[in-house]
């Protein structure tokens, strides 16, 4: 047959399984473009297989939405080969269906007695370390030929603490950007300013822990990291919400939005805005806030500028001053520490979670760098703690 799409090394990599080979990880940076080829490999194991299931997995809908599914529409929409087998999409059951009667189906379960339902020949974990190893567990032993797993190694999980890339019946496939032929030049370019540089170091974007991470795809999270309890996944909307603001002039000026799950002990982050304001003045503070903010939101900023707050507050907007005294960072640390943190599309402060640090455990000192987002969380929970959660 002709070529059904094109490919990378790591299509052929990920194709080819070893013999004693059960579990493929494939560990890299970011557009590597580990998910797109497991997936096209996915397409061609259910048409070489007939009456085959393949599943694949991820940490919810939203973020299969966002990813896998979107990924492989693009590989059925550029790819006339794969529209002549596949027979149809069931988009209320996120289904294909191919004429030879395998099928591909994207799931998420929400506990391992859920993920413990059916069997399948193939599957696919996407972004593992979103996935509790439970369901992880549940799935892998219920899956009969093969399974893949991918994910950047943003910081240390169940994988790595259970050394599964050295388990005999585990390969690894390490990628990076440079095994992507079909990037655009401007990724490329974004990715390598990370890289610690002289150049980049002078320009400011030099980045170690992301060019380690999504450059290099290196594990890169710090020893003694005081928070370990938190994870990639998507912001519960469902819940009631509000806003944290850590101000910068030489630091990023910071504004993310929190939702905390009393029940589950989750809080949810979203990091909207981490830049350095410079010398762009509070009109500019301004319009970052209006642009994510309705004048109804309630939002916590840092004591620290109130002449900014009572200016935001003369315009209308719910805007308070976080509570401070002295010791309240360690307290604001300890109330985090009680929930599990569940981060969306927030890369900075996945950076700090992973960089932030005691300075002195012993006499509970932390770091006061890297903190940032994590100082607007914390101005959220105090308010929490004081106002709310008894």
């Amino acid at each position: 047959m002709s070529q059904p799409f094109r490919t990378s090394k790591l299509f052929d990599a990920n194709y080819l399984i070893p013999e004693g080979c059960e579990l493929t990880i494939n560990r890299g940076g970011t557009s590597s473009g580990k998910t797109y080829s497991i997936l096209q490999v996915l397409f061609i194991k259910a048409w070489e297989n007939p009456g085959v299931t393949i599943s694949v997995i991820g940490q919810d809908i939203p973020n299969l939405k966002k990813g896998a599914i979107r990924d492989a529409f693009r590989i059925y929409n550029s790819s006339p080969f794969i529209q002549s087998i596949v027979k149809d999409y069931n988009k209320t059951d996120r289904i294909f269906t191919f004429y030879n009667g395998s099928e591909i189906e994207f799931n998420s379960y929400d506990d391992e007695q859920d993920a413990k339902n059916g069997k399948r020949e193939f599957t696919f974990f996407n972004e593992v370390n979103g996935i509790s190893f439970e369901i992880f567990d549940a799935i892998y032993v219920r899956t009969t030929k093969h399974a893949w797993a991918d994910f950047n190694p943003s910081s240390p999980f169940w994988l790595t603490d259970k050394n599964m890339e050295g388990w005999k019946e585990t390969r690894t496939i390490k990628s990076t950007f440079k095994h992507n032929p079909f990037l655009e030049e401007k990724t490329v370019q974004k990715i390598l300013s990370y890289e610690p540089t002289p150049e980049n170091i002078a320009n400011g974007t030099a980045n170690e822990y992301r060019w380690k991470v999504y450059g290099l795809g290196e594990y890169a999270a710090l020893e003694g990291a005081i928070f370990t309890r938190w994870k990639k996944g998507t912001f519960n909307d469902t819940l009631p919400f509000m806003f944290g603001v850590d101000w910068g002039i030489k630091d990023p000026f910071v504004l993310i939005k929190v939702a905390a799950d009393y029940d589950k002990r989750l809080l949810y982050v979203k990091e909207l805005v981490y830049e350095p304001t410079g010398h762009r003045g509070e009109s500019w503070l301004k319009r970052m806030i209006a642009h994510n903010c309705s004048k109804d939101d309630l939002i916590i900023a840092d004591i620290a500028e109130m002449i900014t707050i009572n200016s935001m507050r003369d315009e209308g907007y719910n805007m308070n001053p976080c509570f401070k005294r002295p010791g309240i960072v360690v307290e604001r640390i300890k109330w985090i520490q009680d929930f599990q943190i569940i981060i969306d599309d927030s890369p900075n402060l996945e950076n700090e979670l992973n960089n932030y640090i005691w300075a002195d455990k012993r006499g509970e000192v932390p770091i006061d760098s890297h903190n940032h987002a994590i100082d607007a969380l914390g101005y959220v929970v105090t308010f929490l703690k004081m106002n709310v959660w008894r």
